[in-house]
């Protein structure tokens, strides 16, 4: 059996070392589990036994901000342990970590912008599944990053980067037809459909196969190159996997006997696409070294169990029709929602900082063994809303129209972390998926029709940059519309000063300013991140942000007009929306043609 796994580990190493030698760079693609960890292990020694070429290899990574933290954790473990092997071994590989975009991040898109979380029911186009999250997490950043490889190694006189990848085609049914499709190979690099060579080495392995070269390198004596993890590092590789399959994992490294395959799959701890169970975290947290992971399951339950709720939905339509009208049906997560949804996931945060606090304290004190793994567990083991992404955050809550004061995220972290409030995740039981009801249009004009708003433009920022900016052009700031806003600046992203977002959050905005903060209008706040520089948006995308603005204020502003609470104005909207054919006909279409034209397109079925 060690044999055969030999032999097969010869032959990756083989290929993709004539790759090197044929002035190729070669990209591993590493998300720390069993299968990429090998494909990482091969190609570092094809290009150890390349060697002398002056040729940039690479290790890339994607950080998805909300992986299971056990994995996240071990994944940079090991990208820390490979940095220290490759500068011992002189050897030319750089480590490439990417994260989405701060926008598109989970915490931001769901809980500042309302973006529903994906599932099995939202996730189906034209027949297909597709998951847009992994679009906008691991494909786009990885596709930016590519691009720049690609140019590195065309300065560095290199051949095109080929991407090595640990697929497997008996990994599952729909696994094989998909590498089936797209003619993936151990044996020669493949181009995609995006035009990116990939190489998939262990393409004919099978799960044993994996286990055997994994017990291989959990002892240092029995293989035949030297490996760039230690021993220990696959010892904990194990150990996740026999947690996330229950403890039943057949896996025995080291030992050189027969191996049942383990198949537990990893990936976002709060991912919803896996169905109604995430059957691997459930497992985990039956064991008591992975019991702090069990808030994350019991939040990921709840994003399931509200997705067709619609009371959570926000009814305002986000765009305006060319007659002046917004549609008023559900739609994205709605203000109280998201702000609920905040205040679990910093509960969650904080909860797991008193855990670490409590376990160090149980260390110290000889009430728990000194081992490996209590010692790592001193830590917190995650964070998942960070000062930058709260900032985010509260710039996009700030512009919402249900917003009640500024810093409104700011105020939900105050009051968890400083005064101490908890709020756990509720255990409630999903509605079943019903259809999403269109009440009408709503007619704003250019949301000037009955409270006039003007966005993103501070009067008092006017008033004062003058003097509290001197030199600054903040009163002539204007969007590509022409519409004068608050003073702001520009990057290639949605950026947010991560330092001085630190800064603010955990300095500055202390108990007294939150009180001042409670009676300032909730858009306060998102100026001023934009003219303190804090916030920096897309370039060219500022009219965007200000339309985004507008809508907030304008129904801020209707519904202080009309003296309506949330739950009012909601109702004001649906009693006085009109109906889809008059929306039709202001917008000059003709809706007995427009009937026909559906008939004629699709015929209906003759019995």
């Amino acid at each position: 059996m060690e044999q055969e796994i030999l032999s097969k580990m010869e032959a990756a190493i083989g290929v993709m070392q004539r790759y090197v030698e044929l002035g190729h760079s070669l990209s591993c693609a590493y998300s720390g589990g069993k299968d990429s960890t090998c494909a990482l292990v091969l190609m570092v020694e094809a290009i150890r036994r390349a060697g002398g070429t002056t040729i940039t290899h690479h290790v890339q990574s994607a950080d998805t901000t909300i992986e299971n933290p056990t994995i996240a954790n071990f994944l940079h473990s090991v990208l820390d342990e490979l940095q220290l092997y490759v500068e011992a071994s002189v050897l030319p590989v750089q480590v490439h970590v990417t994260t989405p975009s701060l926008a598109s991040q989970f915490v931001v898109s769901t809980i500042g912008r309302g973006t529903l979380v994906r599932t099995p029911e939202n996730g189906v186009r034209d027949g297909r599944r597709t998951r847009a999250c992994a679009d906008e997490w691991k494909v786009r950043p990885g596709g930016r990053l590519r691009t720049l490889l690609e140019r590195r190694a065309a300065e560095d006189g290199a051949r095109e980067v080929i991407t090595v990848l640990g697929l497997r085609r008996d990994e599952s049914t729909s696994r094989a037809v998909a590498m089936a499709e797209r003619r993936d190979s151990a044996e020669v690099a493949v181009r995609s459909r995006t035009g990116a060579l990939t190489l998939s080495p262990l393409s004919e392995w099978t799960s044993d196969d994996v286990w055997t070269m994994l017990a291989l390198l959990a002892d240092a004596q029995s293989l035949p190159f030297p490996s760039p993890l230690m021993p220990s590092t696959i010892h904990r590789l194990s150990e996740i996997y026999r947690a996330g399959n229950g403890g039943t994992c057949g896996v025995v490294v080291g030992d050189s006997g027969a191996r049942a395959s383990c198949g537990s799959r990893f990936g976002c701890a709060i991912c919803c696409v896996s169905g109604d169970r995430d059957k691997s975290l459930e497992a985990m947290i039956e064991d008591e070294q992975y019991g702090h992971l069990r808030p994350l399951n019991d939040f990921r339950n709840y994003l399931l169990a509200i997705q067709w709720d619609m009371s959570r939905r926000e009814l305002v339509g986000r765009s305006l029709s060319d007659a002046g009208y917004t549609r008023i049906q559900a739609d994205t997560y709605s203000y109280l929602t998201r702000v609920g949804l905040l205040k679990m996931l910093c509960s969650i945060d904080a909860a797991e900082r008193d855990r670490a606090e409590a376990h160090s304290g149980a260390l110290a004190t000889g009430l728990i063994p000194d081992t490996e793994e209590n010692r790592l567990l001193c830590e917190p083991q995650f964070e998942f809303v960070t000062p930058q992404q709260l900032v985010a955050i509260d710039f996009f809550l700030s512009m919402h129209h249900y917003a009640p004061h500024a810093f409104p995220a700011l105020a939900v972290w105050h009051d968890v972390n400083v005064l101490g409030r908890r709020y756990p995740v509720p255990k409630i039981d999903g509605l079943p998926k019903t259809d999403i009801v269109l009440h009408g249009w709503y007619h704003v004009g250019q949301y000037d029709r009955d409270a006039p708003s003007v966005g993103l433009r501070s009067f008092d920022a006017e008033q004062w940059n003058p003097y509290r900016h001197p030199g600054r052009p903040g009163r002539y700031a204007r969007t590509t519309g022409g519409e004068q806003t608050v003073y702001f600046e520009e990057a290639s992203q949605f950026e947010v000063d991560a330092e001085a977002a630190c800064l603010f959050v955990t300095c500055t905005y202390d108990t007294a300013f939150m009180l001042d903060a409670q009676h300032r209008d909730a858009i306060d706040s998102a100026h001023f991140w934009l003219n303190e520089g804090i916030v920096k948006l897309p370039t060219g995308m500022a009219q965007r942000y200000q339309e985004m603005a507008k809508r907030g204020q304008y129904f801020a502003r209707l519904a202080q007009r009309l003296n309506l609470t949330t739950a009012e104005l909601d109702a004001h909207l649906v009693e006085n929306a009109v109906g889809d054919d008059e929306h039709q006909a202001l917008l000059g279409y003709d809706t007995t043609q427009l009937s026909l034209f559906t008939e004629a397109a699709y015929p209906q079925p003759s019995f």
